[in-house]
């Protein structure tokens, strides 16, 4: 009974209630920054010089530290273990 008089007053507590409204500039507001969005900005050239030198370093980066792991994985370790003396037969 308790239960019932608690929803029963929660449900009364929204009877005056009004729908929520936006503002009048609302949606233009939305409208004029979505249009704003997608127009086409140009990249100003330091910008893209300095971007063309950083991918230019990464990959002689990159390119260096692939010639320098194919050296070490061909050149022979002192812990590398002989299979020949462990002959099972």
């Amino acid at each position: 009974m308790e239960k019932e008089q608690w929803k029963d007053d929660i449900l009364r507590s929204i009877e005056g209630a009004k729908r929520a409204e936006p503002g009048p500039f609302l949606f233009d507001n939305i409208r004029e920054k979505i249009g704003s969005a997608g127009r086409m900005q140009v990249v100003r050239r330091p910008y893209l010089a300095l971007a063309a030198a950083c991918l230019a370093l990464l990959l002689a980066a990159n390119i260096r530290a692939m010639r320098q792991s194919n050296e070490e994985t061909s050149a022979h370790s002192i812990y590398q273990i002989d299979n020949t003396n462990f002959e099972l037969y």
